[in-house]
């Protein structure tokens, strides 16, 4: 009996010893290889670019943190690649990081425990390029709109003024643009600016070099007389109406015509007299007819004044302004705050409201009437929309049209040859 137990003893203690090798042959053969090598660069003053070589059988890799203090690993994420950016980083710190391969196998994960080398990089805070450049963009009535190139790094801009009183330069502003527009200047003053670049992550900053002295003088363009969309008002009685700007009341005569910024409404209206003036009166006074126009043009330099005072911007080097008051057509060529006009011509557009007003911009491209058209609205469901294109009918300088802008061929083909797609359309 004792002979028959000892046997059964070594038989198990043999099959243990026997199973358990390869139950740990399977689980090694599972788990993956080692990562050899891992690199750290910093890509930016907040990010890294980590880097590592390609472990036997991995599936995955997960990156983590070290805090070179207590050993602690805070992760990061898991990929698939063999390479990771690690973003939003705090700036002039040092990082230490590491990564372990896994794989998956069915259901369950098994991790290579080593882990890859430790990889150590500091970052620091990029410095901002000075801001080169400095100019005047454009003027406008009593204003001056400041440009200059983007400097490398930089993610903002101080402006600033000379003052006479303090003797020194004056901070006036701080903004993430490359521009930027005073106003209420006084006209025929001479005015010194500068403008400093600096980089800012969180609350760190560094500044770049001052920019080289700009001097300025105010002009007086009066762009006051500038209109946009009106309609014919027709007074159907004699009334009166009140001066916007004094309060004081003006009488008008039966059948005097007069600019309105709406059309048919039987409520107090706002509307211009033939001399410019601005009024308040009431729309039962009035019949409504087609758009209020002018066969006046106004100057370059106000044309000018006036879009970059607006701020017109264009994802194209051209920008054109479709006037219905004077039924005129300018093409500018440029950026936001120093468009230049190249082009201005007569133009027929929409009676009744039908071009509309506002920002468009140039869709398509065809030909039609043996000539291009050049659209900048457009419905899918009509299949068609306003666009530019060639003259019809006698008409040169009206409101006569659907909707379409009719240009003389010149101007048409000037547009189709150099206006790109998505060159915008301002409808004023």
């Amino acid at each position: 009996m004792k002979r028959f137990w000892k046997a059964c003893i070594l038989f198990l203690t043999l099959a243990i010893f026997t199973v358990l090798p390869v139950q740990s042959a399977g689980a090694a053969s599972n788990t993956p290889g080692n990562i050899k090598k891992l690199t750290a660069k910093a890509v930016s003053d907040t990010s890294v670019q980590l880097t590592w070589s390609a472990a036997s059988n991995a599936t995955s890799y997960t990156v983590y943190r070290i805090n070179t203090e207590n050993g602690a690993l805070k992760k990061i994420g898991t990929t698939s690649k063999t390479r990771c950016i690690v973003k939003k980083l705090a700036t002039d710190t040092k990082y230490t990081f590491q990564v372990f391969a896994s794989r998956k196998v069915k259901s369950k994960t098994y991790k290579n425990e080593n882990g890859s080398p430790l990889a150590s990089v500091s970052l620091q805070m990029l410095s901002p390029a000075g801001v080169k450049n400095l100019r005047v963009g454009s003027y406008g009535n009593k204003t001056i709109y400041l440009k200059w190139n983007a400097a490398k790094n930089a993610t903002g801009y101080q402006v600033y003024r000379y003052s006479e009183s303090k003797g020194k330069f004056v901070k006036i502003k701080t903004t993430s643009e490359t521009s930027y527009q005073l106003k209420n200047l006084t006209a025929g003053e001479q005015y010194k600016f500068m403008v400093r670049s600096y980089r800012k992550v969180g609350s760190k900053i560094k500044y770049g070099e001052d920019s080289s002295t700009l001097t300025a003088k105010a002009k007086k363009i009066d762009v006051s007389s500038i209109r946009g969309r009106l309609f014919t008002g027709t007074l159907k009685r004699d009334a009166t109406a009140t001066v916007v700007s004094t309060g004081k009341k003006l009488k008008l005569k039966k059948g005097t015509r007069i600019g309105t910024e709406t059309t048919g409404s039987s409520g107090t209206v706002t509307a211009y007299t033939s001399a410019g003036v601005k009024i308040k009166i009431s729309g039962s006074n009035l019949s409504y007819g087609n758009l209020y126009t002018t066969t006046k043009y106004y100057t370059k330099a106000q044309k000018e004044a006036f879009v970059n005072m607006k701020g017109y911007d264009s994802p194209t080097e051209y920008l054109i302004w479709v006037n219905h008051y004077t039924l005129n057509m300018t093409i500018f060529k440029g950026s936001k705050g120093e468009w230049k006009q190249v082009r201005s011509s007569p133009c027929v557009v929409g009676k009744y409201a039908h071009t509309g007003v506002g920002y468009a911009k140039i869709l398509k491209k065809g030909t039609k009437y043996g000539r291009p058209i050049i659209y900048f609205t457009w419905s899918t469901r009509l299949d068609n929309g306003n666009a530019f294109h060639a003259r019809i009918d006698s008409n040169t300088r009206a409101a006569a049209s659907g909707g379409c802008v009719r240009l003389a061929d010149a101007d048409l083909y000037f547009i189709n040859n150099n206006c790109g797609i998505g060159t915008t359309v301002i409808r004023y």
